[in-house]
């Protein structure tokens, strides 16, 4: 087993972190984590794509410390995982406008 993790930096206050268990090329386990710097918070995850609990879900992280789980339409990890950084790349933009929108309440 091989455990693979790097970031990928959009910029200063935004990065993607991956990290995933691979066997034999099989993807085991992973998250994709966005964590976004805020000038009064520090650095937050806003958005994480995970297995844990034995399935792959997107959890939207809140600012009251609630958490949204979101089970992902996807066949194995594999394509969980490419799905996770394909969104988080996407969409990192609006998902760090609306974090800074919850932060505002």
């Amino acid at each position: 087993m091989r455990l693979v993790a790097f970031n990928y930096i959009f910029d200063k206050d935004n990065i993607l972190r991956i990290r995933f268990e691979l066997d034999r090329g099989q993807v085991l386990s992973f998250v994709a984590q966005l964590e976004c710097l805020f000038e009064d918070s520090g650095w937050l995850p806003v958005i994480r794509y995970d297995t844990a609990h034995g399935f792959a879900h997107r959890d939207t992280m809140r600012t009251n410390e609630e958490t949204e789980k979101t089970e992902i339409p996807v066949r194995n990890y594999k394509e969980g995982l490419n799905y996770a950084i394909d969104d988080i790349k996407a969409n990192w933009q609006t998902y760090r406008w609306r974090y800074e929108e919850w932060l505002k309440k």
